[in-house]
């Protein structure tokens, strides 16, 4: 196991991808889910951004709502054993500001896929 898997393993992470159109989600790993190499290597990027967001839900299932109304798919890792399901779509347009903090990121993960057409994301795409 790595240094990376270590300080993961059982802890809810949320991580950012960007899809082939351009549209960024937020997968949160419920404790076990899938996780990228290059996100891992890279997990305090991602936690510092997913502490900014603003989520006043935050600790109840209403914060997938809050992360949507921020301009993100969300999926949630499917307990247990997977895959991620999309519990909700943008319901508004990001801001240029989180837009440009998501894309600045060097371990922003893509994958080749339209979100909006996905309410599943296997392991498969988060291999390549």
């Amino acid at each position: 196991m790595s240094i990376y898997e270590e300080e993961l393993e059982g802890r809810e992470f949320d991580w950012f991808a960007i899809d082939s159109e351009g549209n960024i989600g937020l997968f949160s790993t419920a404790g076990e889910g899938k996780i990228p190499g290059p996100v891992m290597e890279a997990y305090s990027e991602h936690d510092n951004i997913s502490e900014q967001l603003e989520s006043p839900n935050w600790g109840s299932s209403e914060v997938w709502s809050d992360y949507a109304v921020l301009g993100l798919y969300v999926y949630d890792w499917d307990l247990p054993g997977g895959p991620y399901k999309r519990v909700r779509a943008p319901s508004k347009a990001m801001s240029d500001e989180l837009k440009t903090k998501l894309l600045n990121m060097g371990s922003l993960y893509s994958i080749p896929t339209k979100f909006v057409e996905l309410k599943e994301i296997s392991c498969v795409l988060l291999s390549m």
